[in-house]
């Protein structure tokens, strides 16, 4: 079961944490930016501390951790930091995850530099970002191997805690809407979100304001007192930041950690037999979640509620490409897989040798990723370049690794990701897909070209897009059809 530890850490911690650099951009919608400041954002702080929250981090009423936040002055700016520390499980595998946000701006709370980072015993994810005019400047990657990103700015870009308590101080009406883009240092990509003011509550006494963040179909929710501060937050899968003194967020946590993959189990009503395998699978989805299952004929189609999958048949030779340039996306360098690395092109050439064919090429560059690869638990967002190194990982690792490899041999190659059967429900994977007269599914932890049907492709993109699956994460059911059991 170890193998198939997951990166769904990564998607908790940005249910939690909120959402973190936000980007004005709707001329129609409510501008946050020309609200002013609470008070307490622009006073100077005599003790020269700034101002400091604690929160306890829950799930399910089981505390998992804490985070710290603290905004101060420096200089004519701000800094805001943004700290949190987990200690959950994955199937069975203990980890503490930590991850820091550390951002800078002026005095328009416009962020001038920031630096995201997100550490494991698998290793660390960071990415360093300084705005220079139109333009922001990211440098990311794990361990020391990094690449470095332009992306155009129409304006400045502002944090999303910096804003969250102009909403509170202006006082808006039930009802009113913000709209704003968030930047993702785990995407690399802006992505829109829109605020609702929902509801006055009451918490311990407190009158409060109740906001929702809605992203991707996902609704998290922040309950803000009348200064604007943070009392409370709920992200996914339960997952909840309750406001506390220092002492209570950062007492010891007691009894067995979480385990964040079971948490985000797609239950399955029935059983499969053999899913190993398995050639055709009819699922019934039900859930929230169930319209984020998409169809991807000819292995996956959706008709109504009923998933059905059957393994693809790979053709007896690998056709030839197509002249359309339809596929060159698929054959070129991307973030995470580093086809054009010097070192993955020269093992390239040791796997395959003078093998010509496209299809033999890429069974023996499943059957290497699959030999010489560790399986070992990852919580982190791996790169082709570093899982050549480590020569270990999981089913993320596995993947980007594979799909690298591909596209250094000339065969178009993507990641994919969703969830596999495994003895009471379908947990988290990812596998890789290559272009062989069609996409052929290629599963490097379990040896399989094409891979078994119980592979639930919801997605496709590599580690920074995974991020993706908090759209039906917690939100999906499948009950078991027909002869799968």
């Amino acid at each position: 079961m170890k193998h198939l530890l997951t990166g769904t850490v990564c998607l908790v911690w940005l249910g939690m944490a909120g959402l973190l650099i936000a980007r004005q951009q709707s001329p129609e919608a409510i501008r946050l930016v020309s609200l002013p400041p609470a008070p307490w954002q622009v006073e100077d702080d005599e003790a020269g501390e700034g101002q400091e929250s604690w929160f306890g981090v829950y799930q399910a009423d089981r505390k998992i951790g804490h985070v710290f936040r603290r905004t101060s002055r420096v200089g004519a700016g701000h800094r805001f930091v943004d700290r949190s520390r987990l200690r959950v499980a994955v199937l069975g595998s203990p980890q503490t995850i930590q991850t820091a946000l550390v951002a800078d701006t002026d005095a328009d709370f416009a962020v001038t530099r920031f630096h995201f980072s997100l550490a494991s015993p698998a290793g660390t994810f960071s990415a360093t970002g300084r705005s220079e005019g139109r333009r922001l400047r990211v440098d990311y990657g794990s361990g020391d191997a990094h690449e470095t990103l332009d992306l155009p700015l129409d304006e400045p870009i502002h944090l999303m805690n910096a804003l969250r308590p102009r909403i509170a101080v202006a006082r808006p009406a039930i009802g009113a809407r913000y709209v704003h883009d968030v930047f993702n240092p785990l995407t690399m990509t802006t992505e829109p979100v829109v605020t609702v003011v929902e509801a006055h509550e009451v918490i311990d006494g407190a009158p409060t304001l109740r906001i929702a963040e809605e992203h991707r179909g996902l609704r998290e929710r922040a309950w803000l007192a009348e200064d604007g501060r943070v009392l409370r937050e709920e992200g996914m899968l339960g997952f909840t930041l309750v406001r506390e003194p220092r002492e209570l967020a950062l007492a010891p946590i007691a009894g067995a950690p979480v385990d964040v993959a079971e948490a985000s189990r797609i239950p399955l009503v029935g059983d499969i037999a053999a899913p190993r395998e398995r050639a055709v699978l009819r699922l019934r989805l039900g859930g929230a979640g169930a319209a984020g299952v998409p169809s991807a004929p000819p292995r996956q189609r959706v008709r109504g509620d009923v998933l059905e999958i059957e393994r693809e048949r790979v053709p007896s030779r690998a056709a030839p490409l197509p002249t359309d340039g339809s596929l060159a996306a698929y054959l070129a360098p991307a973030p995470f897989i580093e086809s054009d690395d010097p070192a993955i092109v020269a093992v390239v050439a040791e796997i395959v040798g003078d093998e010509t064919d496209p299809l033999r090429r890429a069974r023996l560059l499943l059957d290497w990723v699959h030999g010489n690869l560790t399986q070992a638990p990852s919580v982190t967002v791996p790169s082709a370049r570093a899982v050549l190194r480590s020569r270990r990982g999981d089913c993320n690792e596995h993947a980007v690794l594979l799909a690298a490899l591909g596209r250094a041999a000339g065969i178009p190659a993507r990641v994919a990701a969703g969830a596999v059967y495994l003895q009471d429900g379908f947990y988290y994977h990812a596998w890789t897909e290559f272009w062989l007269d069609g996409w052929v599914s290629a599963d490097a932890v379990f040896a399989q070209m094409p891979a078994d049907a119980t592979h639930v492709r919801l997605i496709e993109g590599g580690p920074e897009q995974h991020v993706r699956l908090a759209e039906v994460v917690g939100r999906l059911t499948f009950t078991a059809m027909g002869d799968a059991t």
